[in-house]
């Protein structure tokens, strides 16, 4: 601080326009201690440090290892993943997983306030893709995630499904060997003008013949069956009755049951292997004798368990359209039923391919492909089921 100590005017100048002033001032100088001076600057950043954590958020997961449990075919499971924002601002987080369609995440993306929570759903489903591949591979059901917020944390998360085995999904020989839970049943049905070499005791999945069974008693009136979707609650009591080994009691959805048979044909592996399909088809369009027996001919093809239950559907088919004047079902109807449940072509594969062509023509081929193999599929049994 400066002080002022005199002011004065000067007379004895020889020329000046003005009297001349003088003044003295007195000032004190501080001289800094570089200790002290540290000490000071660290503090501050200290401080300043501790407001800027305060202010970033920071999030927290209730657990990084997700086990759910009792997983089941065509049964959405959940689990639930929390995170908290125990920072002092908004928390934004974004949530990525692996490309697995059985894993659904709800939601994947928000912001969370200071001292509260976001619960995520987490869900498996599986289907008949992922029921097919269980069978052989029990811990196929294992993905992680990934939690990303905005204050620069990052956390993975490992989720592990743990699957109950069931019929859903598995080979025609596993059906016909597994007696607990499922397995095989001897039937007998219609079958000398279907196929010859087998005998008259045909041996089918327990699991298909009461499904059968249960639409020939209860279902074969029931207008537009295989056609209109069944009730999905009605379709989880039959899944649940057939995985117990209990009998399906008449109190059932006809269209529950007839979808849930849909259902287990579908998600069975090559009961028609496509390259047998396929060489059954150009085989019989090369050959130049139309009259032929297509029936013999197109079973003796088949390996013999696969023929046993092909020729026990046609005769269940057969049965059916008896009834058509009360179900309205066709044989146009019936042969669209049978070929996509019976004959897996690599449908998942040609799906991609059709998604990730961005040419519009060769997009149009793979069409004409997909539906070009549809229309022989449904040909040939057309003829099987009318012969």
């Amino acid at each position: 601080m400066l002080t002022q100590v005199f002011y004065t005017s000067i007379d004895a100048f020889d020329w000046s326009d003005h009297k001349p002033v003088v003044s003295l001032f007195r000032n004190k100088i501080y001289k800094s201690d570089p200790i002290k001076k540290s000490e000071l600057k660290d503090k501050v950043k200290e401080t300043f440090s501790t407001l800027l954590k305060e202010s970033v958020p920071k999030a927290k997961l209730d657990k990084t290892d997700i086990i759910i449990e009792n997983v089941r075919y065509g049964v959405e499971t959940n689990s639930e993943l929390i995170i908290s924002n125990i920072g002092e601002s908004p928390l934004e987080y974004r949530i990525t997983k692996d490309p697995f369609n059985w894993l659904t995440l709800r939601p994947t993306l928000g912001v969370i306030m200071s001292g509260q929570v976001a619960k995520i759903t987490i869900s498996i489903l599986v289907t008949n893709e992922e029921a097919r591949v269980l069978h052989d591979d029990p811990n196929y059901l294992k993905a992680s995630i990934n939690v990303k917020t905005s204050g620069n944390q990052d956390f993975n998360a490992n989720i592990n499904g743990i699957f109950t085995k069931s019929c859903f999904g598995g080979t025609l020989e596993l059906l016909n060997s597994v007696k607990e839970g499922f397995g095989a049943l001897d039937v007998k049905v219609t079958s000398s003008e279907l196929i010859k070499k087998c005998s008259e005791k045909l041996v089918v999945p327990k699991e298909i013949y009461k499904l059968t069974k249960w639409l020939s008693v209860n279902g074969i009136k029931t207008e537009k069956l295989f056609v209109l979707a069944g009730n999905e609650e009605s379709k989880a009591q039959v899944r649940e009755a057939l995985e117990l080994n209990k009998e399906l009691g008449g109190e059932h959805d006809a269209y529950a049951v007839a979808d849930t048979l849909l259902d287990l044909l579908e998600s069975m592996p090559n009961i028609i292997p496509e390259e047998i399909m396929t060489s059954i088809v150009k085989e019989y369009e090369s050959s130049g004798d139309k009259n032929r027996d297509i029936c013999s001919f197109f079973l003796m093809k088949l390996p013999e368990d696969n023929a046993i239950l092909v020729t026990y559907l046609l005769s269940f088919c057969k049965y059916l359209l008896e009834y058509s004047e009360y179900n309205n079902l066709s044989v146009e109807i019936l042969v669209k039923v049978l070929s996509s449940c019976l004959v897996h072509y690599d449908r998942e594969k040609l799906d991609l391919q059709y998604i990730q062509e961005e040419d519009n023509e060769r997009r149009a081929k793979i069409a004409q492909i997909v539906v070009k193999m549809k229309l022989r599929y449904q040909g040939l049994f057309a003829i099987l089921l009318t012969s």
